[in-house]
């Protein structure tokens, strides 16, 4: 059985109403979205282990995010992500 995706979203002060758009469009499609808000990288990839997250998604501003997967196995694994090049749910 395939892992549900539960992502943690989080921001800098310009990547706010990105996110939280985002983290809209990925609700609607049945994906279990948390939102933290600003934090340290260290701290984020702690919180979402803590609580089963697959993914960190942590935007930059309106066009760049960093995307940790945290279901993978070299565990953290972080790249620099696009906003465009998300994948969203129609």
């Amino acid at each position: 059985m395939e892992q549900k995706v539960k992502a943690l979203f989080a921001w800098t002060e310009e990547g706010h109403d990105t996110a939280v758009h985002i983290a809209g469009l990925y609700r609607q499609g049945g994906m279990e979205v948390f939102l933290h808000g600003v934090a340290e990288a260290e701290e984020l990839i702690a919180i979402g282990e803590k609580h089963g997250m697959t993914h960190v998604l942590y935007f930059l501003d309106g066009e760049k995010l960093k995307l940790v997967s945290l279901a993978d196995e070299m565990g953290g694994f972080t790249v620099d992500v696009l906003v465009e090049d998300l994948i969203l749910p129609r």
